[in-house]
């Protein structure tokens, strides 16, 4: 469980340091800059203790008088355990805030790793479960400091009440506030960062701040006045999201707009903050979102508005990605801009074929070329007939439509027909698809194959060669995992990657191709999305729901009507609840009065972890079952509180009313949803893991397109679809992120052995 972080005011308070040796001296160490007043009481006190300025000696025994008067905090550090016990016995007693050195079990808090700077203070703490990981977190975050950190916060102060009579709207006060702190400390723009005109800022923001003169009207100014908006450039790779730079990971996530293509994976999409706008704006051969001119027309609307953008493209921006001509035109309407370079298609999609575009021996060069060009009649470029000469490896994108034609000419150019050559469509491409044949019948055989753009085209003597077993090896070795994300990701990346649970480790690769969308929360979304990665399939986050507080006054209210029970229909609200309870210091002592009931077992076990234990819970988790349960175990003039969702049915309340009983109906919680996939990318399978999501979805995109297999995650779920749709679908035996993939297992594997 881990331990609340509170910061309280010591100045001139009393604490009394039961103990005199090096323990007491380090825990007073910690405090003195609080500015407390200290007693220690001891029959043996250090030098150097008794040397600290304002400390209060007494060389005896603890005994319980001191602690009258009342002490703020009690440190128990003497070499006595059972004088320790004894002293947090006293403390907890008359609820005195007490620490008992090396004893956690005896505490009542604990003392955090410690980074304290003038008036920043910061606490760091495990719980207990890794002291050491909490030092080495206190020295990056010490490392992060700037040096000047503590001069520059007692200048801030002096000017806050100034700033704040001259700038009375909260928004800009509060905007103005983090452009000043910002360029006091350097945290200038990645894009501004050589800008002499933010450079001539910091210089005279530092000099202010050493010598506490106020910063020039200009200066100031030009703090307040909107930022300038940039756009990065940013090349996502060619496959799982992991594939990103570091740099272009992040600038995603401090992005305010991010401006995406077809193929993105849309854990990336995650990964930029939730406030952040999400633009498709995807081109593929065929369909277009938008125009060139419309996407480099918003880039730059959005960056005058002052945003900061990520134009996210697949590949490499420069790599036939017009990347060049994005910048060209940022460049020209005086956006700031860069180009942040992305692991090729060219490269990438063959490597995870196990083809090595360059291989010692066999190929000491690449050409890439691309076979749509628009200036020439039959679209490949001019020198085409140059290309067969060369003894090395040759890459075209963006030429499935036109592979006969390119074996036809490289062949009449002088190519042999018996040269290897390879068709991949991978990465993030709807149908996976990879082929090998002679230059000769490559068209054939990708045809066959079914093989569907985007594709990637090899020519050469390395398409003759397979390394992937290597990396299978290395997989069975655990050496390579090519579903793990990076170390430290962080952000909304994380969340991908969960551990799942039950037999379907077993059926690894068993959904191989598929692509699944999933809707849902986080907690929900992201067990789903581990399981059919696990499985080999595509799994797509295309609706994501959160949970929204509703005000807390109403509930509050109603607990005040003394209801004999009070019913959750979801973990969400069991946790809504208690986080508003905590914050409005509701006495949970006068929580355990009330009789608690709950629909499945995942709401009595979010009831569990805080501390209550549910008194009714039926069997079939649904409305109908927990109404009859409770319309039997309730009295006839017991009051009965639901706290559920803002868009729940009305099928609780409405059979418990018509039972005779006493019911208050408070929503406690609203959804809301934002969509990544827009439009709907071609999908096998859909699945809902809530009523709320199904009503949510055909909210935003208005029907479930035909040939989709749709899956719920129970019986609700599925009651709540069938009023939207005639079509037949599939409901989990198991309500749960597990059932719901085991479900698309038996669907789609049947009369196979390995479930």
């Amino acid at each position: 469980m881990p331990l609340f972080p509170m910061f309280v005011d010591l100045k001139d308070k009393t604490v009394l340091i039961a103990g005199g040796g090096s323990v007491a001296l380090r825990k007073l160490q910690k405090l003195t800059p609080y500015g407390v007043s200290p007693t220690v009481v001891a029959p043996d006190i250090l030098p150097e203790l008794a040397a600290v300025p304002g400390v209060k000696l007494h060389r005896r025994t603890f005994r319980p008088s001191d602690l009258r008067p009342r002490p703020v905090l009690v440190i128990a550090a003497t070499n006595d355990r059972k004088v320790n016990r004894y002293i947090s016995m006293l403390c907890k007693k008359r609820h005195i805030p007490v620490n008992v050195a090396d004893d956690p079990a005896l505490c009542s808090f604990v003392f955090p790793a410690l980074v304290q700077r003038g008036e920043f203070s910061a606490g760091i703490s495990t719980g207990g479960a890794s002291p050491t990981a909490a030092v080495y977190f206190k020295e990056r975050l010490t490392e992060l400091l700037p040096e000047n950190l503590e001069e520059l916060l007692v200048w801030l102060r002096s000017k806050r009440q100034a700033i704040k009579a001259s700038i009375p709207e909260p928004e800009r006060r509060a905007a103005f506030l983090r452009r000043l702190f910002d360029a006091c400390i350097g945290q200038t723009d990645p894009f501004a960062a050589n800008s002499a005109t933010q450079s001539r800022i910091n210089d005279e923001l530092s000099r202010a701040v050493k010598s506490d003169s106020p910063p020039t009207d200009e200066t100031l100014e030009k703090i307040i006045s909107p930022p300038v908006g940039s756009v990065a450039l940013v090349g996502a790779g060619c496959g799982r999201a992991d594939l990103i730079t570091l740099r272009g990971l992040r600038l995603l996530k401090r992005c305010q707009a991010v401006v995406y293509d077809d193929l993105i994976d849309d854990a990336l999409l995650h990964a930029a903050p939730e406030s952040s706008l999400r633009i498709y704006m995807g081109k593929r051969s065929g369909s277009h979102a938008a125009s060139q001119s419309e996407i480099e027309q918003k880039l730059i609307e959005l960056a005058q508005a002052g945003l900061q953008v990520v134009r996210l493209k697949g590949g490499d921006p420069y790599l036939f990605g017009r990347g060049g001509e994005e910048m060209l035109s940022l460049k020209a309407a005086g956006i700031p801009c860069m180009e942040v370079p992305g692991i090729p298609s060219a490269i990438g999609i063959p490597a995870e074929a196990g083809i090595p575009v360059t291989h010692r021996g066999i190929s000491r060069s690449l050409h890439i070329v691309t076979a749509h060009t628009a200036d020439t009649p039959d679209g490949l470029p001019e020198d085409f007939d140059m290309l067969a000469g060369l003894s090395g490896t040759l890459v075209f994108l963006m030429g499935l439509k036109q592979l006969p034609l390119i074996a036809a000419r490289l062949m009449a150019a002088g190519k042999d027909g018996n040269t290897p050559g390879a068709v991949i469509s991978g990465g993030n491409a709807p149908h996976p698809a990879f082929v090998r044949a002679p230059l000769a019948g490559l068209a054939e055989a990708a045809e066959n194959a079914g093989v569907t753009a985007p594709a990637v085209i090899l020519v050469g003597d390395v398409a003759g060669l397979d390394l992937s077993v290597h990396m299978e090896r290395l997989s069975q070795d655990g050496l390579y995992d090519p579903h793990a994300t990076s170390e430290g990701s962080g952000g909304h990346m994380e969340h991908t990657y969960y551990e799942t649970t039950g037999d379907l480790s077993t059926a690894s690769g068993k959904l191989e191709g598929l692509c699944i969308g999933i809707t849902g929360t986080e907690a929900v979304a992201a067990k789903q999305l581990k399981a059919l990665q696990t499985l080999g399939a595509r799994g797509l986050w295309i609706l994501r729901s959160d949970i929204k507080a509703l005000p807390p006054e109403p509930a509050l209210r109603a607990l005040e009507k003394d209801p004999q029970w009070i019913v959750f229909t979801s973990a969400n609200g069991v946790d809504t609840f208690f986080r508003q309870a905590a914050q409005k210091e509701t006495d949970r002592l006068s929580l355990s009065k009330h009789k608690f009931a709950v629909i499945g077992q995942a709401t009595g076990e979010a009831l569990a972890r805080r501390g209550f234990r549910a008194s009714l819970c039926p069997k079939r988790f649904t409305s109908e079952a927990l109404a009859a349960e409770l319309t039997a175990a309730a009295k006839p003039d017991e009051r009965i509180l639901l706290l559920r969702s803002a868009i729940a049915s009305s099928t609780l309340p409405d059979l418990l009313r018509k039972a005779g009983l006493m019911v208050e109906d408070v929503p406690i919680y609203d959804i809301t949803c934002e969509s990544f996939a827009q439009p709907l990318p071609n999908m096998d399978y859909l699945t809902f893991s809530s009523s709320s999501g199904v009503a949510l979805f055909l909210e935003r995109y208005g029907r479930i397109p035909e040939g989709i297999r749709i899956v719920c995650i129970g019986d609700v779920t599925a009651k709540t679809l069938s009023q939207y749709t005639d079509r037949t679908f599939l409901t989990a035996a198991d309500i749960s992120a597990t059932g719901i993939v085991e479900t698309i297992l038996r669907d789609r594997f049947l009369n196979m052995d390995f479930l």
